[in-house]
């Protein structure tokens, strides 16, 4: 094998690799580019509800960096800094105990859609959060996310509710009636 050919063969196999890796690393469970918005979505609405739900204290960093400015509890006061809003967490979860012990919390994000702007947020993607912990009755949320510094942030999560428990997909209307 000569070295050019040696070399053209290395890339290929390097590359291969690369690509396998690439899909190993994707949390979309889907074959979607990684830049589609729905996998982005779908990311982003994952790790905020797992930041949020899956232990107690909850980790305020990680839910103030995939909120909107507008969303974070800090927006009155100083224009939702990320610093402020990190405080704002801490204080709001500051109950001196830990719950990390209430049995592993599944999530699953789906129906990603387009939502329009209500009265008080504007259009972006809607998506649903599907959670159950084991022996426990299963929840959901409706999470409006928008696009703000190039990425797609959560601006409104609302709790499904009893209302709509038997509907399979009710994101845009949740999202509608909350304001």
């Amino acid at each position: 094998m000569n070295r050019r050919t040696f070399r053209i063969l290395t890339a290929g196999l390097s590359a291969a690799a690369l690509a396998g890796l690439a899909a190993c690393g994707s949390d979309t469970g889907s074959d979607r580019p990684a830049d589609d918005p729905t996998a982005k979505v779908t990311a982003n609405a994952r790790a905020y509800m797992t930041a949020w739900m899956a232990s107690r204290p909850s980790d305020g960093r990680t839910m103030c960096e995939l909120q909107t400015k507008a969303a974070r509890p800090n927006f009155d006061e100083d224009g939702g800094t990320l610093d402020g809003c990190i405080q704002q967490r801490a204080k709001d979860s500051d109950t001196g105990a830990s719950d990390d012990t209430a049995g592993k919390l599944t999530i699953k994000i789906s129906a990603v859609q387009d939502v329009s702007a209500s009265d008080a947020h504007p259009a972006g993607k809607g998506a649903l959060a599907s959670m159950s912990r084991p022996g426990k009755d299963p929840f959901r949320y409706a999470l409006r996310l928008v696009k703000e510094d190039d990425q797609w942030l959560v601006e409104q999560i609302t709790d499904v509710g009893e209302q709509f428990a038997h509907t399979a997909d009710p994101v845009a209307p949740v999202l509608a009636q909350q304001s």
